[in-house]
């Protein structure tokens, strides 16, 4: 909703005050305070995430803001990428960005440019603009196994099974064996094909391939996901384990073991896998801040403080990559049904899969109002897919919207 001019003059001359204020309060302090020398090198002052550290070794290398070429702006953007998937760290999207200068906005511009402009979208959740970026990329280059697994992913996401099944088929005869599987295994699943798409990956694994550790640990943690939906526990924690072995660090297989152990009453495992690191991706710092509470552990007020403080900044930066998130956090840690159901709402209009279905079935059955959740509803008899504990849900939601 647009503010009246008034209200955004009034706010910034309030903003002015607030600020010089500050500013003599910081002053003032500084002139009083007298600098704090540590007793020795061994004293640690501040405790960087891996990602921080990460950034800065590559920004040490990387030509910024932009290399004497696009090939080289690519590849440092790419290293940025890398980063930003294996942390779920925002800042390192940015910094590709920055990496790519004046290419960003160069128009014509080559497949591989158009692709990975694409990807930077993708990650803000831009998902119009970044298909834009993607058709006439894989209309100039309809063999470029990147694209359509970018493309496969983003539809995915919407909630437009077909079109990233067809996708995945496409991306099939172009890519490792692995990697295909993996596509096809995860769209099978959300039609209702889950037995199927679990024996296909499973077989996958067993086979050569020349993929990535980090293509590797997807496969891996789609098994497990797979074998969660059918309630496999023993096999699921399997292929979790399998996919951290490989890569320890990857976020998106950690959170997704995280919720593994969460759904099966096990927060003090959740602790044990995650810390009580501070520093840690919003995704991870969510379960943890969860665990916490459960636990009844002494970190959890200060876990959760930082991640309210943290989805407060996010809200001022206009960021609404992580409302799945921020709805969890409404709901299982601050208990706010009411703001659940709305983030949880309005992150369904954007991301559509089984994560996001269950956050608005939880929050609408929480908030006792069922009814909201209809377009989870609809959205799991459209796919049919199948999950058991989606399905439990869905009925108990239409039980009681009908009551």
């Amino acid at each position: 909703m647009k503010r009246s001019m008034f209200c955004c003059n009034a706010t910034k001359g309030l903003g002015i005050a607030a600020a010089w204020f500050a500013a003599a309060m910081l002053l003032s302090a500084a002139v009083s305070a007298s600098p704090r020398r540590p007793d020795s090198d061994d004293v640690v002052l501040e405790r960087l995430s891996p990602a921080i550290v990460a950034l800065r070794q590559l920004r040490r290398t990387a030509a910024m803001p932009a290399a004497a070429s696009l090939t080289q702006a690519l590849a440092n953007a790419r290293h940025y990428i890398e980063i930003g998937q294996t942390y779920s760290d925002p800042r390192a999207y940015g910094y590709a960005q920055a990496a790519l200068g004046t290419w960003w906005t160069a128009d014509p511009a080559p497949a591989r440019l158009l692709v990975m402009r694409a990807r930077i979208l993708q990650f803000r959740h831009e998902f119009d603009a970044a298909l834009a970026q993607l058709e006439p990329a894989l209309k100039s280059d309809q063999f470029d196994p990147d694209a359509w697994l970018l493309f496969a992913g983003i539809e995915q996401v919407r909630g437009n099974v077909r079109a990233a099944r067809a996708a995945c088929l496409k991306l099939i005869p172009i890519t490792d064996p692995l990697v295909g599987a993996t596509c096809a295994a995860s769209t099978a699943a959300l039609i209702g094909r889950t037995q199927e798409a679990e024996q296909l990956l499973a077989h996958a694994l067993t086979q050569p391939t020349g993929s990535s550790a980090a293509e590797q640990t997807w496969a891996w943690t789609t098994l497990a996901e797979l074998r969660v939906r059918h309630l496999d526990a023993a096999a699921a924690e399997d292929a979790f384990r399998q996919a951290l072995a490989l890569t320890h660090d990857d976020v998106y297989a950690r959170a997704a073991y995280a919720d593994f152990l969460l759904d099966e009453n096990r927060p003090r495992d959740v602790c044990n896998l995650l810390g009580n690191d501070g520093g840690q991706a919003d995704v991870t710092l969510l379960r943890a801040a969860i665990a916490a509470q459960r636990n009844g552990d002494a970190n959890a007020a200060a876990l959760r403080e930082t991640l309210a403080q943290r989805f407060a900044e996010a809200r001022q930066r206009g960021d609404r990559t992580h409302l799945r998130e921020q709805a969890r956090f409404a709901l299982e840690v601050e208990h706010d049904v009411a703001r659940a159901l709305e983030l949880a709402q309005q992150n369904f209009i954007v991301q559509r899969e089984p994560a996001d279905a269950r956050v608005l079935l939880d929050s609408a059955l929480a908030a006792g109002k069922p009814q909201a959740a209809q377009p989870a509803l609809d959205w799991l008899r459209e796919t049919g897919i199948d999950a058991p504990r989606l399905q439990s849900l869905a009925q108990r939601a239409r039980t009681g919207a009908q009551e």
